[in-house]
């Protein structure tokens, strides 16, 4: 079989991350908020794409990535593994050879930053991918207001303006330092 349909970059990017993730940790659930917080990270990262993130109920989120998963899956590069319907798990499929050889130039320059960002990530629960990335977000919205920091008080701020009491002082504390010695967010 081969794919029928229109493919650009910012699908093989999709694929990518999946394969890599799945490598990463294949017993893990892949489901629609890891792809949507791995993909985050890679923008900030500087992986070229042209999806932008707003906040959403799980953190940052493109509309655009879900429906270019679902173009994924009716083509057949990826399929949805996950045996209950309220949840997702995505696993590469037949057509990924196909799509990976038509970008694989722009996924040899960007494989690096795909794979240390799945590396890092794809074990985490969707519950701190949605805390870390929200958080990230916030950083990135206070420090783009200009200043020169510090910028933990207003970001942690920002992001209980955001998020309520969803999360423990001590779990954002902890992964803001996380973030913060990891060089992503600055103390």
């Amino acid at each position: 079989m081969s794919l029928m349909l229109p493919h650009r970059w910012e699908h093989a990017l999709i694929a990518a991350t999946i394969d890599a993730a799945k490598k990463e940790c294949p017993y893990c659930h892949l489901g629609r908020t890891a792809v949507q917080k791995l993909l985050y990270f890679m923008k900030v990262l500087g992986v070229p794409m042209r999806y932008s993130f707003d906040i959403h109920h799980y953190g940052p989120f493109c509309a655009n990535i879900m429906h270019d998963v679902d173009w994924l899956l009716t083509d057949e590069v990826i399929q949805d593994s996950s045996s209950k319907q309220e949840a997702s798990d995505y696993i590469i499929n037949d057509e990924w050879p196909e799509l990976k050889a038509q970008f694989a130039e722009k996924l040899s320059e960007n494989q690096q930053v795909i794979e240390s960002v799945c590396h890092a990530l794809s074990d985490l629960s969707s519950e701190n991918l949605e805390l870390i990335a929200t958080l990230d977000f916030s950083y990135r919205w206070v420090s783009a207001k200009g200043g020169d920091g510090p910028w933990k008080t207003a970001t942690v701020d920002k992001f209980k303006s955001i998020k309520k009491d969803r999360f423990s002082n001590a779990q954002i504390d902890n992964w803001y330092d996380k973030l913060a010695n990891a060089g992503l967010i600055e103390a």
